[in-house]
């Protein structure tokens, strides 16, 4: 078997499940505009709970597009080296336009030249987009960045983005009881009994590459986690830090749903099966762990009383509605 260390985790690509602790899995998504239709079939075709989203404001499509241009050109004429960089930046606009300009920055070893290549703007009043005072530089195929903004402000309007896939990503996690691993990026450890279907979700991620209209690589693999006593300690360390950071936030959402007289049950009983189904997580962790998770007992009583008193105010609102 082949081994691999990741942050004091002992992984293998192959083994038998009924020795393996779990799964370590770890993504990256980067910018990504995919069409709506595309990704609720492709969501449905690899069984991952499709979250559909608001579609950008023109201001946020716009900004995002504008944000989106930029490019690095290294120039080499009469034996001179140049280096520049293009990018759009703030420029005046009022209530009815929306208004960036395009520039070319040349680096500079003391000091930075700016030059403006272009305007690129939005009408709000006649929904226009446009752009200009594009200026011929030698260098640089201003025209060429004007034309890319325009593209993307059109589909940052017709796509979902990264906030979208990232919900859908983390929503499907969640449903596998996986545990965020403490770290930069997106790191998960989905214990045992639910690690077959880790494969759904690479190839989801697999799949997002291929109708992706940014030219962003996603990512996504995993390997085998060997359950061994050093390998289990790490876990328990890690469904520690994450579950607390879960429990603090279903506290501080239980107590303002209480103290604000909320009159919604379907929302008090939303939050009584999300606190249910955390518990029932650290009784899934206790069996794959092999040990009782008691390190956060008192918080999951104080959970527990608050769970209580959302379904009898729930009950109560229910009865209300009946009469």
């Amino acid at each position: 078997m082949s081994l691999v260390e990741f942050k004091d985790m002992i992984g293998t690509s192959h083994g038998e499940g009924q020795h393996m602790l779990g799964k370590f899995l770890y993504f990256t998504l980067g910018s990504i505009l995919v069409n709506r239709d595309e990704l609720s079939t492709l969501c449905q075709e690899t069984g991952m709970p499709y979250t559909n989203s608001k579609r950008l404001s023109v201001a946020d499509a716009f900004r995002n597009a504008t944000g989106d241009i930029r490019g690095r050109i290294v120039s080499k004429r009469s034996g001179e080296r140049k280096i520049y960089t293009i990018y759009c930046r703030d420029n005046e606009h009022s209530s009815e336009v929306l208004s960036r300009e395009l520039v070319k920055e040349t680096l500079n070893q003391h000091t930075n030249q700016y030059k403006k290549l272009a305007n690129i703007y939005f009408d709000r009043i006649d929904l226009s987009f446009g752009y200009g005072d594009v200026d011929a530089d030698e260098d640089v195929d201003a025209l060429s960045y004007c034309q890319r903004a325009e593209t993307l402000f059109e589909l940052y309007q017709q796509c979902a983005t990264r906030r979208q896939i990232e919900t859908i990503c983390v929503n499907y996690l969640r449903s596998l009881e996986a545990t965020k691993v403490t770290g930069n990026g997106h790191n998960y450890f989905v214990p045992n009994h639910n690690m077959a279907k880790v494969d759904a979700f690479e190839s989801f991620i697999e799949a997002l590459n291929e109708i992706n209209k940014s030219d962003t690589l996603l990512m996504a693999n995993s390997f085998y986690i060997i359950d061994d006593a050093k390998q289990r300690e790490k876990m328990t360390e890690e469904f520690y830090s994450a579950v607390k950071k879960e429990i603090s936030e279903y506290q501080e959402r239980a107590d303002y749903l209480i103290k604000s007289e909320s009159s919604s049950a379907a929302v008090l009983e939303r939050w009584v099966v999300k606190i249910n189904t955390l518990e029932e997580k650290k009784r899934h962790y206790e069996d794959v762990l092999r040990r009782e998770l008691d390190g956060l007992d008192d918080e999951f009583d104080t959970l527990k009383l608050l769970s209580q008193e959302l379904s009898i105010r729930a009950n109560g609102l229910r009865k209300k509605q009946a009469a």
